[in-house]
């Protein structure tokens, strides 16, 4: 059996052996020299070029299809963004690196162990697809979800199922990012079925079907980790002809509903903003400020009776007046400003 010839060896073969044919009939030997086929393509005895085509990676997607999907992950990766940075108050990104199709069992033999795969299903669509977060990210975020400082883990380990319901927080989160993603495309609910530590316990499909899979970089203050999602084709099978870049540019522009207006209605809700009440200034020496002692008085620029300014990040948004509200400190909004007004 080690003595059996490669295709690649057999083509070699034969072109060396056109290329002696010619060669004996008296012609040139450069004006007979057959190129070097490209990589993937071999040619036959009669010079056709013949592409190699592996039966056990088939292409299912289209390359409109892989297109479109990226796309549809780009918008979900935004959503999710604002959404994990709006819950974990902090800074958060969020980016989609590569788009590809793999077999089911090669992708799931690159997973690391142990792991944190989240098993989904897209309501109305029939099979589940899954959802895997590196092990060290989702203690990193768990970390800071319950006051810690956010920092990397030493090593992974598998979540307690305290841990695991805390994070599946996050993960309902990414949910509703996907559902909208999703809306440009048709109607889906998606919804956690499953949570598994090891790939190779979770078989949704067989290992030879061809799965679609996204790949997502996430950075969490100065932490980063990988995301991926693998959907199955057949899962998607039944709405393929509605990934088409096409049709999905067409949908965009004619809908602009009220979905799209309550989606990001809701995202601006659970966005955290800095306010700053400046009640007003005063320049005094540093001597002076060294002498200060508990009960000293420093006299503002303002009296009681003046507006003061409101800052919405660095920026006089709203004008008001001090006071006092159920016994607590409080403002009451006189103006909101436009850019043309001068503070």
């Amino acid at each position: 059996m080690d003595d059996l010839l490669s295709d690649g060896e057999v083509s070699a073969l034969l072109s060396e052996l056109d290329v002696g044919m010619m060669g004996s009939g008296g012609s040139d030997s450069s004006a007979s020299a057959v190129a070097a086929p490209d990589a993937g393509i071999t040619v036959d005895e009669q010079g056709r070029k013949i592409k190699t085509y592996d039966f056990n990676r088939p292409n299912r997607f289209s390359k409109d299809h892989m297109r479109t999907l990226e796309m549809l992950h780009e918008i979900f990766s935004r959503g999710f963004t604002a959404s994990v940075a709006a819950y974990l108050r902090t800074v958060a990104e969020i980016k989609v690196v590569s788009v590809s199709q793999l077999p089911f069992r090669e992708y799931t033999m690159s997973l690391p162990r142990p792991d944190c795969i989240f098993v989904l299903k897209m309501e109305p669509l029939d099979g589940a697809f899954l959802l895997e977060i590196n092990p060290e990210l989702v203690l990193t975020l768990i970390d800071r979800i319950l006051g810690g400082p956010g920092k990397a883990p030493m090593a992974a380990r598998e979540l307690t199922l305290i841990e695991q319901s805390v994070i599946e927080k996050i993960v309902n989160r990414g949910l509703e990012a996907l559902q909208e993603a999703w809306l440009k495309v048709g109607h889906f609910q998606p919804k956690l079925t499953g949570y598994e530590t090891t790939a190779q316990f979770v078989q949704v499909v067989a290992p030879s079907e061809i799965t679609a899979v996204i790949e997502f970089e996430v950075k969490v203050n100065e932490v980063t980790g990988k995301m991926s999602m693998c959907i199955p084709y057949v899962v998607l099978e039944p709405i393929i002809g509605d990934l088409s870049a096409q049709k999905w540019f067409t949908v965009g522009k004619k809908e602009s509903t009220a979905e799209t207006v309550e989606s990001l209605t809701k995202v601006m809700k659970e966005t955290y903003v800095p306010i700053v009440v400046r009640t007003g200034a005063a320049k005094i020496t540093v001597q002076e400020m060294l002498r200060l002692k508990a009960g000293d008085v420093i006299r503002l620029d303002t009296s009681p009776h003046n507006e003061i300014d409101v800052l919405i990040e660095n920026l006089v948004k709203l004008k008001g007046r001090p006071g006092v509200s159920s016994k607590k400190k409080a403002l009451q909004v006189t103006k909101v400003c436009s850019p043309n007004d001068k503070t």
